[in-house]
């Protein structure tokens, strides 16, 4: 019988990611000391704004940290998922090059063209062109640990975002957040690591739900890139389809759907709610009342509301949660979490073309 507890754990190439996750503590430091030792030429009166380019997991941790702190950013910031930077950035827009290979073409592209119009860039990545090319270039560069996947690097990826618009003054102080979302993720890995029993592991109770299911992940403000966030692990480590949605915006639209949603799916899909004590009193009642409206629709609904004093600690705590039942799903589910060969696939058929030209000779 294939298993969460026990020796019929250790059937999958699962367990050994993770048990990896419980390397947070050490991964959360490492980043925080790359980036804080990294040497920064911008005077923080010269950044007018701050563009961050990045792809897949090295794009989420940027929505996360906009996410989590949307409230409190002292300048206009936008995260770009494109070939193209907005025609408004310029020499006094920070730009962070994030790409945890240092080869995804999107970033790249961009690069170039932020280089070429003078902005104040930095570069987070464990190496490829961005972090050689550029760096000859003048571009700081945050050294990232190579050897992951991307999405197991968010860690690695999103504390240098934090403790570069720390040092930046693009967000006040953020020595006291930092030190709390540590201690987050310490606990996180005691209540949710592979030996916590299921019995017990809020974690691998999630993932047992969640074995003959489609995932429909709803987050608001602070929680509504966590649902992306956990949507992208479903898909990606667990090997199933898991879509997110954010209130209100849902309201306006996908609410209608339900009523027509055709019996097998109604039956598939279990409705996952990501809440914060700190939304907007509003958001708390549409959360409600739309559950209400559309619960019948659906096999089941789940409501997870997350803890912690500062923003960073209670996103991180989701944050923890969603990456750990999606390993213990693709555990169940007797699937390497690992590789994603469809994206790889379509990877290589890009390549067959060449960069920028079409497929279709007649295009």
């Amino acid at each position: 019988m294939f298993g969460l507890d026990g020796p019929d754990a250790t059937a999958a190439d699962s367990l050994g990611l993770i048990r990896g996750v419980g390397e947070s503590v050490a991964a959360f430091d490492e980043a925080r000391a790359a980036a804080e030792g990294v040497e920064l030429v911008y005077p923080p009166e010269e950044i007018h704004d701050v563009a961050i380019c990045g792809m897949g997991g090295s794009a989420i941790a940027a929505d996360l940290v906009v996410g989590a702190y949307r409230e409190r950013l002292r300048r206009p910031v936008t995260v770009v998922r494109d070939y193209y930077l907005p025609g408004w950035i310029g020499e006094n827009t920070l730009v962070i090059l994030s790409s945890y290979s240092g080869g995804t073409e999107e970033t790249l592209t961009c690069a170039s063209q932020a280089t070429e119009r003078n902005c104040l860039c930095v570069a987070v990545t464990s190496g490829g062109k961005l972090g050689s090319h550029y760096a000859d270039e003048g571009v700081p560069v945050v050294p990232v640990v190579a050897g992951l996947q991307p999405r197991a690097a968010i860690l690695r990826m999103l504390v240098p975002l934090v403790v570069l618009f720390d040092r930046l003054e693009v967000l006040p102080s953020m020595t006291s957040d930092l030190e709390e979302a540590r201690a987050t993720i310490s606990s996180s890995i005691s209540a949710l690591g592979p030996d916590v029993d299921e019995s017990g592991n809020p974690a691998k109770q999630l993932a047992r739900s969640l074995q003959n299911a489609v995932p429909l992940i709803w987050g608001a403000e602070l929680t509504a890139p966590i649902a992306a966030r956990w949507k992208g692990q479903f898909n990606e480590n667990a090997k199933i389809p898991a879509y997110s949605s954010t209130l209100p915006e849902l309201d306006h639209n996908e609410i209608v759907g339900f009523a027509g949603m055709p019996a097998p799916l109604s039956e598939l899909a279990q409705l996952i709610l990501l809440r914060d004590e700190r939304q907007h009193r509003q958001v708390h009642r549409r959360f409600d009342l739309t559950r209400e409206l559309v619960e019948s629709h659906v096999g089941n609904v789940l409501s997870i509301t997350s803890e912690g004093r500062s923003a960073l600690a209670r996103m991180l705590d989701l944050v923890m949660l969603g990456d750990y039942a999606s390993l213990y799903l693709a555990l169940l589910r007797a699937v390497d979490p690992g590789p994603v060969e469809v994206i790889e696939r379509l990877k290589g058929r890009l390549a067959e073309t060449g960069y920028g030209r079409s497929a279709d000779p007649g295009a």
